[in-house]
């Protein structure tokens, strides 16, 4: 069966056809042969406009079943929190299908079922995931990337010397899951409440709490104790844009290819007020060759904004903005975010803690891990104590001012 659009073209080069066929009987009549292949034109767009208008109506009832279907599952999640409430219901749900045991999985409960590859992406200032960057979910069991660290070299030699023996090395990568989650408190009367919709309430507060965690996580320069992004505690190089920004810009994202990086991979981000300062600047002082930012790309990159660029942690630990305006470049493949294990959501409406307020706490628990996969490519050697690796598919750069000229 042909999609929508398939049809529609089809349809249209069946015009073109009829229209070439009236084009060429100009000032006459069409001869038998001619009238034939206009009755055959005309049978096959009548065919398709059937089949148009089929494909319609199927698709507006659908989307009205669709409709139906989420004012169901809302209703459905209600009733479910209620029965746990009244202990008629378990008090674990999983957000991933569970097998053997389908009575405890979400699907059963009528809920929607949260799959985090489909929420991830937003248009949230700050929130975005750079391109390149790749989410797994639902990893279990012991990972393990083993990492080549070093070459052989070609040796030249005597016709009956000996070859010296060269080592190759090998390390590998495993990454730390750590838990993550949050709670979130929903009074008995939004509950009882039937025209409440419940089920966004509890979707929305996931998705911008995980979006969120992500996008601080692998933007800020914080010096984050758990998982971390490849930025962090990064000692940035300087970097100056004004009329010079296109030619510093590139000349930075060339600095990897001697790490053997392929430019094509490469996201760059910064924050609004940088965006908006490269999308005024030409890429060539006085000549007509656009700017950097333009049609969606930096200085011919893809590029992300978020304010989490220009973050980090101050002496109470809280996420700050700091004095300074930084980019960042990097080379998202080789940094893998992972979340582990099941997503279980768990619905508390009988504990003393809860009771008391009137309310049904809503918790999820899970687990994430960061890893920076480029921290061993070319020899990397570690650094300061503890010993740390450094990463070489990621840069920071501050923007420094631009020298004045005399």
């Amino acid at each position: 069966m042909k999609t929508f659009n398939e049809l529609r073209e089809a349809r249209n080069v069946a015009n073109e056809k009829l229209g070439d066929l009236y084009l060429k009987a100009t000032n006459r009549e069409l001869n038998a042969e001619e009238k034939i292949q206009e009755e055959m034109i005309n049978r096959e767009l009548h065919q398709l406009d059937e089949q148009m208008s089929m494909l319609e109506r199927e698709n507006k009832y659908r989307a009205s079943m669709a409709s139906q279907a989420e004012a169901q599952k809302s209703q459905y999640f209600r009733e479910l929190l209620i029965n746990v409430r009244n202990g008629k219901a378990d008090r674990e749900i999983l957000l991933f299908p569970a097998s053997g045991n389908t009575t405890a999985n979400i699907t059963a409960s009528g809920a929607i079922n949260l799959d985090i590859h489909t929420i991830i992406p937003t248009l949230h200032e700050g929130l975005g995931l750079p391109v390149g960057t790749r989410v797994v979910t639902g990893v279990t069991g012991n990972e393990v990337w083993p990492v080549s660290i070093n070459d052989i070299e070609m040796e030249e030699v005597g016709e009956v010397a000996s070859l010296n023996d060269q080592v190759l090395d090998f390390a590998k990568i495993n990454p730390t899951p750590r838990r993550c989650g949050w709670t979130v408190p929903i009074s008995n009367m939004a509950i009882d409440n039937a025209a409440f919709d419940l089920l966004a309430f509890v979707q929305t507060k996931y998705d911008i709490a995980l979006r969120d965690y992500l996008a601080k996580k692998i933007y800020s320069q914080a010096a984050w104790t758990g998982n971390k992004g490849p930025f962090s505690g990064l000692t940035p190089k300087n970097i100056t844009l004004g009329k010079d920004a296109y030619k510093n810009i590139l000349a930075a994202v060339a600095e990897f290819s001697n790490h053997g990086f392929f430019e094509g991979d490469v996201c760059i981000s910064m924050d609004r007020v940088t965006e908006a300062e490269l999308k005024a600047t030409p890429k060539i002082e006085g000549a007509a060759g656009g700017f950097v930012v333009e049609n969606g790309l930096c200085a011919g990159y893809p590029y992300t904004v978020s304010h989490f660029v220009n973050t980090e942690l101050n002496a109470s630990n809280e996420l700050v903005a700091t004095a300074d305006r930084y980019i960042e470049i990097g080379y998202w493949e080789w940094f893998a975010i992972q979340q582990h294990g099941e997503v279980r959501l768990t619905i508390d409406a009988i504990s003393q803690a809860v009771a008391k307020k009137n309310i049904t706490a809503v918790t999820l628990n899970t687990a994430f891990s960061m890893t920076d996969l480029s921290v061993y490519i070319n020899g990397g050697q570690p650094s300061g104590s503890p010993a740390v690796y450094p990463t070489q598919a990621f840069g920071l750069y501050k923007i420094v001012e631009e020298a004045e000229t005399a």
